[in-house]
């Protein structure tokens, strides 16, 4: 739904409903105004009145939509980004008579790419046309601005002219670039007004019921405000803020904070548990003679009020790492301690400050900010589901993580032995774990203590180098008595692991009697380099867990198991818990299934500009359906299907007594947008059985659509 559509309907009901309360005449001012104090007024609700748009190069152009004067490069429609400059000029404005003057206007910034790419100009007067708007000399008024998270939510930009231009006339720009990606920009209500502008006060969220602890925020976007003293300033996307003063071959020195909303921490409860804060961050592009400490600072502040040169700042003590293995994977930053007085205080904030010299820039970004007591988010309480299916252990994709460690893969004994971190490139779902490697000795990544009956099991996961030097592991497991480490049973090296493609590892043993043991994954020191590790899985065809090991369902926060029982209810943006993707021929390809935190479970052929041909399935966990039978609903896109038969390419089975056939839904996307369709199917015939549900998907060298499914329920 388009919510802004439906706030403009919204706000037009309350004008045509409340006419009678409005003095006559009702106008819309567009240039001028009865106010001797206004120059120029524009709110650009309906046209963009007197401002012309000028496209100086490639696409893009400001347009009237919203009630707003609206530049982007990204069409929705075709998901598609159109490169380009545009520029917004508007009348002449008279300051002959003016001492002093200042701008100001409403505004909305979203998927901000560089703060160059949106900014307020001005010049002395002339006749705009393409060629004299390009080469204008403009000098920038306002460069910075806020973005925001939704479309509702204005800010006030403001600016005092220079005194120079007093006693001339001139004209304003709104300056607008895309390159590669696009932010969206709208501006509404833009005024010149004569006289000093009063200064303006960033909105500082104040404390609210959703701001004590445990507090946290994924992408430091939301509620979290940008100030910056100089240069380019911090860039929040949907997933991770970024800084840096590099871009386009050229480095902007600069000075940057990233500043939380206030955050109680009156309701700490006890003095047992300190307040913490972790994050995750990467770092690249130390340069020599880059002050790495100096240049990317965290602190915290009880009285900032927004201006960070007056408020009191505590460093709390963060030391940055440039990525060691010069790559995009994040890191967890070590646990901070709050000192003890800004515990107990109603307004607290948080601010990542960045710096950069003309010399050279790092890129510094960050994610999952968290500010909790010590014992608040520990392993033994984690939002991570039981084992589900037939896998016996718990978090074998890598989804949950705790205090910068995967949750349930640290061992009480020393059959931990490696050091862990996390990476975004994964075989399945967002995450999986980077097994660090040294050539000094062997390392182990261990699973926790477990105990198993007698029986026969396999172990299975995926592997990958996660550098250049490739890699090599070997699975077993370690009996553990009295907390101490028994003999390591180790299966067959797998060696010359690559960092093209993720390599499946399988290892058989069987246990003569119960055994409470570890599963080791081993990191050789030959070579001793970092490897990835993902989805791992324990089964067996007559073992399983004995009494009173793992963790009984109904511990976890919320109830929630993941355990395959109707009714269920998944959705994909943010779980893969249960279901697994089998690769059938990935046609050179890395994968074709892939978690988007935004869109679903995708399925994709089409890499590198060229379509693929490939064939994959995601596949639930198995489902018994009661006698009375169940729908099963899902809501789903699919596009660039070309006009071919949907039938040869994407499809919704069910595995039932060693039989796979096709689901009929009650409907499926048209295969040529990306417009999300909710449809049904019918379980009746399999009530009573078990079954598995198949999204299949494949695609030739001249077709290879897209198709992403984003929840999914059986009822």
């Amino acid at each position: 739904m388009n919510y802004k559509f439906l706030s403009a309907c919204v706000a037009a009901l309350m004008v045509f409903t409340a006419c009678e309360d409005v003095p006559a005449p009702y106008t819309i001012n567009s240039e001028g105004s009865s106010d001797s104090q206004t120059l120029l007024n524009e709110s650009f609700a309906s046209s963009l009145g007197k401002f012309a748009n000028f496209t100086t190069d490639g696409g893009v152009a400001w347009k009237n939509s919203y009630s707003c004067a609206t530049a982007t490069g990204y069409d929705n429609s075709t998901k598609t980004t159109t490169d380009g400059t545009a520029y917004l000029v508007g009348p002449a404005v008279d300051l002959t008579n003016a001492d002093s003057a200042y701008v100001t206007y409403e505004y909305i910034l979203r998927f901000n790419r560089s703060q160059d790419y949106q900014k307020l100009l001005i010049a002395e007067d002339f006749v705009p046309n393409a060629n004299t708007v390009a080469s204008q000399a403009w000098e920038t008024l306002i460069a910075n601005h806020t973005e925001g998270s939704d479309y509702t939510t204005f800010y006030t930009a403001t600016a005092q002219i220079p005194q120079k231009y007093m006693g001339k006339k001139v004209r304003l720009a709104l300056y607008f670039k895309c390159e590669t990606n696009s932010s969206t920009w709208e501006v509404k209500n833009l005024k010149v007004m004569k006289g000093q502008a009063k200064e303006a006060t960033p909105d500082i969220p104040t404390p609210t019921d959703d701001n004590v602890l445990p507090y946290t925020s994924s992408s430091l976007k939301d509620g979290f405000t940008v100030v910056t003293e100089t240069g380019t300033a911090w860039s929040l996307g949907n997933s991770y803020a970024k800084a840096t003063g590099y871009a386009n071959s050229v480095t902007t020195p600069t000075v940057s904070w990233l500043i939380s909303p206030a955050i109680n921490t009156t309701k700490a409860e006890g003095n047992d548990e300190p307040v913490v804060v972790d994050f995750d961050y990467v770092l690249r592009y130390v340069g020599a003679g880059t002050d790495v400490k100096a240049y990317h600072k965290l602190y915290a502040s009880t009285d900032f009020d927004g201006d960070v040169t007056k408020a009191t700042w505590t460093d709390l003590g963060f030391e940055a790492v440039e990525s060691a293995t010069k790559d995009w994977t994040f890191y967890a930053a070590p646990t901070l301690t709050l000192p003890a007085a800004l515990v107990g205080q109603e307004k607290v904030y948080f601010a990542f400050r960045f710096e950069c010299n003309a010399e050279n820039s790092t890129t510094w970004e960050l994610k999952n900010f968290k500010v909790h007591q010590g014992g608040s988010t520990t392993p033994d309480n984690p939002d991570v589901p039981e084992p589900s299916g037939d896998n016996l252990i718990a978090n074998g994709t890598f989804e949950a993580w705790s205090g910068g460690e995967p949750v349930y893969w640290k061992s009480a004994s020393t059959a931990s032995s490696a050091t862990l971190s996390q990476s975004n490139e994964s075989h399945s779902g967002s995450y999986s774990v980077v097994v660090e490697g040294t050539s000094a000795s062997n390392k182990r990544l261990a699973y926790k203590e477990i105990t198993l009956k007698a029986g026969n099991y396999n172990m299975k996961f995926y592997a990958k180098a996660a550098t250049s030097a490739g890699g090599s592991v070997r699975p077993g497991y370690v009996p553990i008595e009295g907390g101490k480490v028994g003999n390591y049973a180790y299966g067959d090296y797998v060696n010359n692991l690559t960092t093209g493609e993720w390599t499946e590892v399988n290892h058989s043993f069987s246990l003569s009697g119960e055994t409470t043991l570890c599963l080791v994954i081993m990191n050789p020191k030959n070579p001793g380099a970092n490897v990835l590790i993902d989805d791992v899985e324990l089964t067996t065809s007559d073992g399983g867990l004995a009494d009173g090991s793992g963790d009984e369902p109904g511990d976890e926060p919320g109830g929630d198991t993941g355990d395959a029982s109707i009714p269920y209810n998944i959705n994909f943006t943010s779980s893969t818990e249960g279901w697994t993707i089998n690769d059938i021929d990935l046609g050179g390809l890395n994968f074709v299934w892939k978690q988007d935190k935004t869109y679903g479970m995708k399925a994709s052929a089409f890499y590198n500009n060229t379509n693929n041909a490939a064939e994959s399935d995601f596949i639930s966990s198995e489902f018994t359906i009661p006698a009375s039978g169940a729908t099963l609903s899902i809501n789903h896109a699919l596009n660039f299907l070309k006009g071919n038969p949907r039938e040869e390419f994407v499809a919704v089975e069910v595995i039932c007594d060693n039989t796979t056939e096709e689901l009929a839904l009650s409907a499926w996307p048209a295969g040529t947008n990306y417009t999300y369709v909710d449809a049904t199917a019918d379980l009746a015939k399999y009530a009573g059985k078990t079954i598995k549900i198949v999204f299949h998907y494949k695609s030739t060298d001249s077709c290879a659509p897209t198709w992403e499914i984003k929840t999914l329920s059986i009822q």
